[in-house]
């Protein structure tokens, strides 16, 4: 795949590749409260230490604490990845600048950010021995496609912050967004009790929308229609993975407690 050429271009190809459709019934907002106080912390994949005072190795894992600060390393390969930063920036620096790097070898890289009812003009690029230009700040929760070019090959996005635990709150607002889960685990998400009738949620396959649309039926949970993975808790998103949430009715909140030990 090419690599995508200013937003008039980006708009254009990424619109095609989207094809969200649907009319929906719509159920009022609601709050959602799940726990899972004794989620394992080896759960928390691909995670390692960075800064932390006084470390100590937890549940043989790459985790260490007090604050579990560190960084995930995320899988990605030439062409267009939806993924998102499962690490919220410890000093608060949403900037790209600050919360995703790239190795030299990824220079001609660009970001694709979702901006509520159209992608967005500002289309930041990796630049070789520089960084990123211009800046974007991604907010923790919100996935974007990264393009990468062919010559880069298969690399690791490294993602720096600092895990979310506690009661987590994670929002969806009505309409199209770009999602991901706030807390750096591989689960099936966002959860059974999360949706408004009629939701849908796609999921890319690394160069197309999957077919397999999930769609969320009030009192039951999500489904994908009986195809691969299926599950009423919804896709299996991988840690440093993200999905498109076309939301039918009203922004919707849950909170979830996470205390690994």
């Amino acid at each position: 795949m090419p690599i995508l050429q200013g937003p008039n271009f980006v708009q254009k190809k990424i619109r095609n590749l989207l094809t969200l459709f649907g009319s929906f019934g719509i159920v009022g907002s609601h709050t959602v409260n799940t726990n899972y106080n004794k989620m394992r912390t080896k759960a928390l994949l691909g995670l390692a230490a960075l800064a932390v005072s006084a470390v100590t190795c937890v549940a043989q894992s790459n985790v260490y604490s007090l604050n579990i600060v560190g960084y995930v390393n995320v899988d990605v390969a030439p062409g267009l990845n939806l993924i998102a930063n499962p690490l919220k920036p410890s000093n608060g620096n949403y900037n790209i600048t600050n919360t995703i790097s790239l190795p030299e070898t990824a220079d001609g890289a660009f970001i694709y950010k979702w901006a509520g009812t159209a992608w967005s003009s500002q289309i930041p690029s990796w630049i070789a021995g520089f960084g990123w230009s211009p800046d974007l700040e991604i907010p923790h929760g919100e996935g974007f496609f990264l393009q990468l070019p062919q010559a880069a090959g298969n690399i690791k996005v490294l993602f720096v912050g600092e895990v979310s635990t506690g009661n987590v709150q994670q929002d969806i607002p009505a309409g199209l967004s770009v999602k991901a889960n706030e807390i750096p685990v591989q689960e099936n998400w966002p959860g059974s009790a999360v949706g408004n009738d009629g939701d849908s949620i796609y999921t890319w396959s690394g160069s197309a929308w999957d077919t397999a649309i999930w769609s969320y039926i009030a009192g039951f949970g999500w489904s994908n229609g009986g195809a691969a993975g299926d599950n009423v808790n919804g896709p299996l998103l991988k840690v440093g993975g993200a999905v498109m949430y076309q939301n039918t009715g009203a922004a919707l909140s849950w909170t979830r407690a996470f205390n690994p030990q």
